[in-house]
């Protein structure tokens, strides 16, 4: 057992690096930018990023999803590749085409007017490199080859970051820069992807599998909706914003959401390794307590990361840049998306084992609801800070849903300590729209509390970390 939870953390650590370097980069990356571009400038940088998302989600028809879970059953691996590949980047190239053919249409929809045509286009040239990067970047993923996926990730950070200190310092300091640096850099570490993995698209000996197509698409096709729906739960805080708000506001909650990213980087860390390990460990035929114990310290973990991010706060935004300040009231509340996602990863297993994936569909709209009635009551008084409330309160129902789902398809272990906790990180959440000077002692509280109904894990990995140091003495 101790042999098999030292390749567990190895293989999570190997996975980590790209994340955490990349955050790094983005840390150097988010103060140049937000103190040389206003937060009205920065809400515009940022619709760019994400209708590119809201793309994405139905461009891959979750076919890519599909791809994972095919990958294990299938002996050619290259062919599933470019079966899968097809029907994404037909897409992909539908959407090249129609910002080529209205691109005053596109940059009305992303930047509210019709002037900057050139982004627009570019818009669409980055959805067909996204889609090739995507597949490329799941078929390292499933061979469990954590540095190499690392690395790569890094290597697109890295060429962001190098492109946006050339913008802002020579070229200009608006939306654009910001803009121009993501898709140029983006483009650029994909050609290298391209390159290096040239191998896989080599259709030599491809075959159109059509039974295989069907097969994806029906398992993807709920899956579509399901991610839709997860997607504009993601979104419906910032199209609230261009609706009910301004710029400003939507440049504050971007920003923050970048400081919230401390968080998302084991979010993408852990997630990364962890569906190809929790598909083995299913076929392995794991007991369900090594589940468990994943979902406890992954909680341990994300929660007292999420406390920290509150009692540094102050000195995390006064990087941004004074402009910013605001970001402090709704920091709190942002740091739950990453947490409570997170943490849902190791206890919805039982939709995607089941195949059961219109579940999803479900889990979606239960979180949805009460998201859209939040935004439509809050946004328009309290703006940023109404959809931060919104999104962190409709992930709580996110989590809630999946989690009871799994555990009617066989994956049932007690989740009460890890909605404690979200409960608890939510009420710090709303302690911290007081002012700044109070609000210290109550996060150290916080962290206090947190750790509290956390002992039992804490007290487990103690354990088991000290019988590991005995067995090897």
């Amino acid at each position: 057992m101790f042999n098999r939870m030292r390749a567990f953390i190895r293989k999570f650590i190997g996975f980590s690096v790209g994340p955490f370097v990349g955050a790094f980069l983005s840390f150097i990356t988010i103060p140049l930018t937000t103190h040389f571009i206003s937060p009205d400038e920065y809400g515009k940088a940022s619709m760019f990023t994400l209708f590119q998302m809201i793309f994405a989600t139905f461009l891959f028809f979750g076919v890519d999803q599909a791809y994972t879970r095919e990958y294990h059953d299938t002996e050619n691996k290259q062919n599933l590749f470019q079966n899968a590949l097809l029907l994404p980047l037909l897409l992909a190239f539908c959407t090249l085409f129609a910002a080529l053919a209205l691109p005053a249409t596109v940059s009305r929809l992303l930047f509210g007017s019709p002037g900057d045509k050139l982004p627009a286009v570019l818009f669409g040239v980055m959805i067909v490199f996204m889609v090739f990067e995507r597949f490329i970047l799941l078929s390292i993923r499933m061979q469990e080859k954590a540095l190499e996926y690392s690395l790569l990730n890094i290597f697109v950070k890295f060429a962001v970051l190098v492109l946006t200190l050339f913008f802002i310092f020579f070229i200009r300091r608006d939306f654009l820069a910001v803009v121009y640096s993501a898709v140029f850099g983006q483009i650029l570490g994909d050609l290298y992807l391209l390159f290096r993995y040239r191998s896989l698209f080599n259709l030599k000996h491809f075959s159109l599998d059509t039974g295989l197509l069907k097969a994806m698409i029906a398992f993807g096709l709920p899956i579509v909706v399901a991610t839709s729906l997860s997607s504009l739960l993601d979104s419906m805080d910032r199209l609230s914003l261009r609706t009910w708000s301004d710029f400003y506001q939507i440049g504050i909650f971007t920003a923050t959401l970048k400081i919230a990213a401390a968080l998302s980087i084991v979010q993408t860390s852990f997630t990364s390794f962890w569906v190809p390990t929790a598909y083995r460990w299913y076929a392995e035929g794991k007991n369900i307590r090594y589940f468990k114990t994943v979902s406890d310290s992954i909680l341990l973990g994300m929660s007292v990361l999420a406390a920290g991010i509150l009692i540094f706060k102050d000195l995390i935004v006064l990087l941004l840049s004074p402009g910013y300040a605001d970001s402090r009231y709704i920091i709190g509340f942002l740091c739950l998306q990453p947490i409570i996602y997170t943490v849902s990863e190791t206890t919805c297993l039982g939709i995607v084992f089941s195949k059961k994936s219109y579940l999803s569909i479900w889990v979606g709209l239960i979180a949805l609801i009460p998201n859209v009635i939040i935004n439509v009551l809050l946004v328009p008084k309290f703006g940023a800070v109404g959809a931060a409330m919104a999104t962190s309160i409709s992930y709580i129902f996110f989590f809630a849903a999946r989690t009871h789902f799994s555990a009617t398809n066989g994956m049932r272990f007690p989740v009460v300590k890890h909605h404690i906790v979200f409960l608890v990180l939510l009420a710090g959440a709303f302690l911290n729209l007081l002012p700044a000077s109070d609000t210290f002692f109550i996060n150290i509280g916080l962290l206090a509390a947190v750790l509290a109904v956390q002992y039992p894990t804490i007290k487990k990995i103690w354990v088991l970390s000290h019988r590991r140091r005995a067995s090897e003495a």
